[in-house]
């Protein structure tokens, strides 16, 4: 375990046999710096881990995010301070590296929006559970912070893409509204 003394969350390398195919770690610190402050404080760490690495009791435990899933098929979990145990945020890059399609691993920014998404979701909950309780859904606060945040930290780090990644989500968002309306009408016909 590698571990940095900084302000903030300590960043814990866990890696069991696993090495990831980029740099988590300073893409965790990259986007830390984005984040103000008083929402980092009580989360102690962020462990960047691999399924391999967790015990397996904690890998079989069942949390609730959209729906049940084990600790060893998510992407990431936050565990609140309890009993004595400081609050942390623990991402599984195995399983993140899974989840994002090969040809966009070698392209800094479609990783980064994917990673942002994880680690900001997660950030969400902490700010949620410690500095900014709503009385919503959980997942649906934890969403929200990380739109927020992930927007922030891609303006700020990929401004020179916006001019360009306005168009494209606008023509892939209407390619996909297009695809729906297209295939609601061919069901709708070929059940008549």
């Amino acid at each position: 375990m590698a571990e940095e003394a900084q302000s903030g969350p300590r960043i814990v390398l866990a890696f069991q046999n696993y090495t990831p195919p980029f740099d988590a770690e300073k893409a965790i610190r990259r986007m830390l710096r984005i984040v103000p402050p008083k929402f980092l404080a009580g989360l102690h760490a962020i462990v960047l881990t691999n399924v391999a690495a967790l015990p397996r009791k904690e890998r079989e435990r069942k949390t609730w995010g959209r729906r049940r899933v084990s600790l060893g098929e998510a992407l990431g979990y936050y565990s609140q301070a309890w009993k004595g145990e400081p609050a942390r945020i623990t991402i599984l890059v195995d399983n993140f590296e899974k989840r994002i399609d090969r040809a966009w691993k070698r392209f800094g920014f479609f990783r980064d929006v994917e990673f942002a998404e994880v680690l900001f979701h997660e950030l969400g909950h902490h700010i949620h559970r410690v500095h900014r309780p709503r009385y919503e859904g959980r997942e649906d606060v934890a969403d929200r912070w990380s739109k927020k945040l992930s927007g922030k930290y891609l303006s700020d780090r990929y401004w020179y893409m916006l001019p360009i990644a306005a168009p494209i989500a606008l023509v892939v968002g209407l390619a996909g509204d297009f695809s729906r309306l297209y295939r609601k009408i061919r069901r709708h016909k070929n059940s008549h």
